[in-house]
């Protein structure tokens, strides 16, 4: 369950998989951190990952 929740893209699909109501006026202030966590890794780690991945493509078609 958790890999497929990690291959989405946004918080948000990830919240709706794991049956975690949406605030409908997308404060997320009231909810708790415990919820709040289950949900924060895929967008943040896919971030970084594809920056890194992204600039070090840059790198190496700017050295050949």
């Amino acid at each position: 369950m958790r890999e497929k929740v990690n291959e989405l893209d946004t918080k948000s699909e990830q919240a709706k998989e794991l049956g975690i109501e949406l605030p409908k006026d997308g404060y997320w202030g009231n909810t708790s951190s415990k919820v709040c966590g289950m949900i924060g890794g895929a967008e943040g780690g896919n971030f970084t990952k594809n920056a890194v991945q992204s600039f070090e493509e840059m790198l190496i078609k700017k050295n050949k």
